[in-house]
């Protein structure tokens, strides 16, 4: 590159400035990590131990859908030391510096682009205002960004370098690393090959297409994706991941339709389309570029996708390509429309003769010498009425999930589902503007529906919960390799982080992630029911069949604070104990023998702990489980009890005497949530299950407790108590 369009670029960047670091600070301010991201990572742990890429070792599962994340991953750790969960939300950022490169790029060499300075200033706005991409730019661990990289880097070199060999290429091998990271890339790649093909049809005025320049920009992505698939059925015998059959149960359109209709109110989508047609039709007219079709042609087939599987459990995580592609056609149809207005001989307009008649009196007290036939020497020009359109278009593209963006980065411990509402509360100054409120009050509604199913819950949610079961699960990473027998087996839900720091813990995946018989197990459950991406469970017998045989416990610093929460504990580090229980008591001697084992099973009987608690009282709930209340919390026994009873996940709400007891975030539905599910609390105890609940420090009138599945509540009871 020559020096003078070197420093017309370089100016470009240095006038966007000012939107790169209000990108910088959005991203900081919802920087995250999320339990999912740790399914990988054990992926590339065990791929450097010599295990394969298997989550568990000799079980050959594809619990993962993002093959050259995974590989990237595991170079850097092997290369340079960084474990994934430093490294990857790192790597994402340096995608996200890639993908506002490529735009700016596209902005700077982009052919007939008019007010080419304004149109990039604004595009860089419409992107680093975006709360959403803001949100992405760590990607939670997940693989995210680099997905986004990879098609906005190939639909740049289809606009620019189409015709050269070394552009086609360059397009295909971006769209063969998007295949490689997201299942959908080959959704992305067809639509790219035939929007090329008509392309080139338009440029020849004719039904010929140069087959060698088709070979150049299919023949790499063919290559390399052929090669994925051939390792995936030699490798893991399956020609699809194991994830598309744990995930897919059936179409899902009305989730999907909320997913998508809850984005484009939120993110501005109504606006930005409409945009980016209004530019497509003027390039198309004046030069039969039709690069701003593609864009909408990918988004249009994506959302089509998105729509039939139902969305995503991640808040808009699927579209994030969505806005750096809709940037430029969007500024540009802005600056379309900034022409017109300016150009528009408004006297064609008809006026009123008693307004023509006020308009005649203010220029007369203006002293004005002019006609009224000169008066657009008043009139904002082209550049003014753009940039005057531009305001209200980034303000209804970003303010509300900027608003949603800092509720969330203030919440600080995990409360369950954060369905969060703006209103007069925490967003009047966003309801006050013009069609605001309505707009907020069907995006409010259509995040409750969502929330229900688990579908697009926000960062806020992720960052939480992530960081509570890290709290738990962290101190894990310091222990001693060797601790836990080959045979122990547990069965897990949120298996990312527990399983990552217990690499020598095999587990069963409850919601098939990992497991391909649960995977493959018939889901019945209607979708007004279903849960997003969780819908599967073991076949009847099946966990009993595997061997279950171990329940571990989040990390302890002593072996009397591990025997807090199970039957027994095991020095596994320096300061570091693991609580575990196990109804197999002659197995947990044997294999624990030589280690530091701590056991309360020689120490007490269940009814000796239940005596010391509750003495003669009866149970406060009698139902499948009886529920006992003590001073700090709830105990739930059953008797007899199979690993079918603890599948089910035990809520408890917690009703307070005084409202302002409760978190703000949790005012909104008048209770506490206490959910939680029976390996994180419960153990089976001389034959019985138990399971405890901590209470909160306040008064509580009324506590309502059960257990509940995709089906429904399959017993409940209430507890009222005086105030």
């Amino acid at each position: 590159m020559s020096s003078e369009p070197l420093k017309a670029f370089l100016g470009l960047i240095l006038v966007c400035l000012p939107w790169l670091a209000l990108l910088v600070f959005l991203a900081s301010v919802s920087w995250f990590l999320t339990d999912d991201a740790f399914i990988s990572f054990r992926y590339v742990r065990n791929l450097l131990e010599g295990h394969g890429l298997v989550f568990n070792p000799g079980e050959r599962v594809e619990g993962y859908s993002n093959f050259l994340w995974v590989l990237e991953l595991a170079a850097i750790w092997w290369a340079l030391g960084w474990a994934p969960e430093y490294a990857a939300p790192w790597l994402s950022v340096v995608f996200t510096a890639g993908t506002v490169g490529a735009l700016t790029w596209w902005v700077y060499r982009l052919p007939s682009l008019r007010k080419r300075g304004l149109v990039g200033w604004m595009a860089l706005g419409l992107v680093c205002s975006s709360a959403t991409f803001a949100v992405w730019t760590s990607g939670g661990g997940l693989e995210t960004r680099q997905f986004t990289f990879f098609i906005v880097l190939a639909v740049v070199c289809l606009s620019l370098y189409r015709d050269s060999r070394a552009g086609l290429m360059a397009s295909s091998l971006s769209l063969a690393g998007a295949a490689l990271t997201r299942p959908e890339g080959p959704l992305i790649a067809v639509c790219c090959f035939g929007w090329f093909a008509v392309q080139r049809m338009a440029d020849a005025k004719g039904l010929r297409v140069d087959w060698r320049e088709l070979a150049y920009l299919a023949g790499p992505f063919v290559m390399l994706v052929s090669a994925h698939f051939l390792f995936r059925y030699a490798y893991y015998g399956e020609w699809l991941p194991n994830t598309y059959y744990a995930k897919h149960v059936r179409p899902w359109y009305e989730s999907g339709f909320r997913y998508l209709w809850a984005a484009a109110l939120d993110t501005g989508l109504y606006l930005l389309v409409p945009l980016a047609w209004v530019a497509l039709r003027r390039r198309w007219g004046e030069s039969r570029d039709g690069i701003y079709g593609l864009v909408l042609l990918l988004i249009g087939v994506h959302m089509a996708y998105v729509m039939r599987i139902g969305g995503d459990h991640f808040e808009y995580r699927p579209l994030d390509f969505y806005w750096p592609l809709l940037a430029l056609p969007a500024a540009e149809g802005i600056a379309c429309i900034g022409s017109r207005l300016a150009a528009f001989d408004w006297r064609r307009i008809p006026l009123p003769t008693a307004l023509l008649a006020k308009v005649k009196a203010v220029l007369r007290q203006a002293e004005s010498r002019q006609s009224l036939n000169s008066y657009r020497l008043w009139r904002p020009g082209a550049r003014a009425c753009a940039l005057i359109l531009f305001v209200p278009v980034v303000f209804y593209c970003g303010a509300m999930q900027g608003a949603l963006l800092f509720e969330g980065a203030r919440i600080d411990w995990y409360v369950g589902q954060l369905h969060i509402e703006l209103d007069e509360d925490n967003a009047g100054w966003l309801l006050a503007a013009p069609g605001m409120s309505a707009l907020a009050a069907i995006s409010n509604d259509l995040r409750r529906q969502s929330a229900v199913q688990a579908v697009a819950a926000p960062f806020a949610e992720h960052r939480e919960a992530a960081n509570d079961r890290l709290r738990e699960w962290q101190p894990y990473g310091n222990m001693k390799r060797g601790v836990i027998p080959d045979d122990a087996l547990k069965k897990g839900g949120a298996l990312g982080i527990e399983s990552y720091y217990l690499p020598d813990l095999k587990v069963i995946d409850v919601a098939g992630l990992t497991d391909a018989t649960v995977a493959r197990n018939p889901v019945t459950t209607p979708n007004h029911q279903r849960v997003i991406a969780h819908d599967r469970r073991p076949p009847a017998g099946y966990l009993e069949q595997r061997g279950i045989n171990i329940t571990v416990h989040p990390a302890a610093s002593s072996e009397a604070q591990a025997l807090e929460r199970g039957l027994y504990a095991v020095s596994v580090g320096p300061g570091v104990w693991m609580p575990f229980n196990s109804d197999d008591h002659e197995w947990v001697a044997a294999s624990f023998a030589g280690h530091d084992l701590g056991s309360l099973v020689e120490r007490m009987s269940a009814d000796d702990y239940l005596s010391g608690l509750f003495g003669d009282s009866p149970p406060s709930i009698r139902s499948d489980w009886d529920v006992y209340l003590g001073e700090d919390r709830l105990v739930y026994v059953k008797e007899p009890c199979a690993l079918a009873d603890t599948e089910a996940t035990f809520f408890v709400h917690v009703l307070p005497v005084d409202a302002s007891d409760l978190h703000r975030q949790r005012k909104q539905y008048g209770f506490d949530n206490l959910d939680f599910d029976f390996d994180g609390r419960g153990a089976i105890f001389d034959g019985r299950c138990m399971a405890t609940v901590a209470l909160r420090e306040y008064a509580i009138a009324e506590i309502k407790t059960g257990q509940y599945d995709a089906s429904g509540a399959l017993w409940e009871g209430e507890i009222r108590l005086a105030e």
